[in-house]
């Protein structure tokens, strides 16, 4: 399954920080786990207002199933189940703009 995230949001509220992970690349026991917490994610639901104006919010997609659409998730979120998305987008991060390309 591949997976894609990006942080946005922080002090400077215009950077992002943007990775993808396929869970073919991880153990066996980890992939099942991180499998699991993306299918209680809240796909396609608007995204809860920020605890405060810092704050990170996550946005989670897979690639190859575009009709779940895009779980927003707060840092709180981030930590039940997905910490190794969020150790794998701080490691292979790249940065880049907070905005996507319009086409």
């Amino acid at each position: 399954m591949r997976i894609r995230v990006r942080r946005l949001g922080g002090i400077a509220g215009n950077i992002a920080l943007a990775a993808e992970l396929d869970t073919a690349d991880l153990p066996a026991d980890d992939a099942t786990r991180l499998e699991e917490a993306l299918g209680e994610l809240p796909w396609g639901a608007p995204a809860a207002p920020p605890p405060h104006p810092d704050a990170f919010r996550y946005e989670v997609d897979l690639p190859d199933e575009p009709e779940r659409g895009t779980a927003v998730l707060g840092e709180a979120e981030m930590e039940r189940g997905m910490e190794l998305l969020r150790g794998h987008l701080k490691t292979h991060g790249v940065v880049g703009p907070a905005r996507r390309p319009t086409t």
